[in-house]
């Protein structure tokens, strides 16, 4: 069976402050993408094994909530994982944190392990800070680590999403804060907090923004790399699109307020 792993995007990201546990405080909105990667599971196993192009198996989000839903649960049954993977690594997009979403909600209905969203979202914060806004299925605002929501509302707009050819590592992102950075926080909806320091330390990244901005503002998701542009129609982005230098992957899509992978969820009689 295969399952939706949606990308999102933060409509502005701002971090707040670094925390006593090592952590920081940000306040973002989630919203998600039509556009993802996709799941296929097999319960007709003797084996469980998750297989990404790409990333190792032992480092992979998806195979670690696996692995943490058999040891917690002390579930004796398998399942073979396939992800056909289309979010780029260290883009920003939430890739691994959609996929391993992915696999705790579906294994949850499937083993019949019977956990609320509640449940479910405590065990993938243990994860990943972005894990819980895919659990939750819902665009929120968010603040904390990313976890605590509170309703938002947002408009579900034409995407024109840009791909450059480099990866950001969130991890090292936020080791590069410095504390003056947060002087210059905003609090403007649409500003995002690394937006600068991609621009200084990803060449792709600055290039990127200086072709969209002859058209329309960019903006980053998350730590980036992905830079989105909104606009008024497919038309209207496909015109832009057409021209796009090649130092990088697009993709006309449209964010949503709803994953895709409740809906499934919920029609699957299990």
């Amino acid at each position: 069976m295969i399952f939706s792993s949606p990308a999102k995007i933060n409509k502005g990201f701002n971090v707040i402050k670094k925390r006593s546990d090592g952590f920081h405080d940000i306040e973002t909105n989630f919203q998600f993408l039509e556009w993802g990667d996709e799941i296929e599971f097999n319960f007709e196993t003797n084996i469980s094994q998750v297989s990404c192009p790409g990333i190792k198996e032992e480092n992979n989000l998806a195979y670690k909530a696996l692995n943490l839903l058999k040891k917690n649960f002390k579930i004796d049954k398998e399942v073979t994982i396939e992800i056909k993977k289309n979010i780029p690594l260290g883009s920003g997009l939430g890739g691994g944190s959609s996929n391993a979403a992915t696999v705790l909600h579906v294994l949850n209905k499937f083993w019949k392990i019977n956990l609320n969203k509640n449940d479910l979202k405590d065990l993938g914060s243990s994860l990943g800070s972005d894990i819980p806004i895919f659990i939750e299925g819902e665009a929120k605002k968010a603040k904390g680590r990313g976890e605590i929501f509170s309703k938002t509302h947002l408009k579900q707009e034409v995407i024109l999403l840009i791909m450059p050819n480099c990866n950001i590592s969130t991890k090292k992102a936020f080791e590069e804060i410095k504390q003056n950075d947060f002087k210059e926080s905003k609090n403007k909806e649409d500003f995002n907090f690394f937006e600068k320091w991609a621009r200084e330390n990803f060449k792709e990244v600055n290039d990127s923004f200086n072709w969209i901005e002859i058209f329309k503002k960019g903006n980053l998701s998350g730590t980036g790399s992905a830079i989105y542009a909104k606009f008024n129609s497919f038309e209207e982005a496909s015109k832009i699109m057409d021209n796009a230098p090649e130092n990088g992957k697009y993709l006309i899509t449209r964010s949503i307020n709803k994953s895709p992978l409740i809906k499934e969820l919920n029609d699957i009689g299990v």
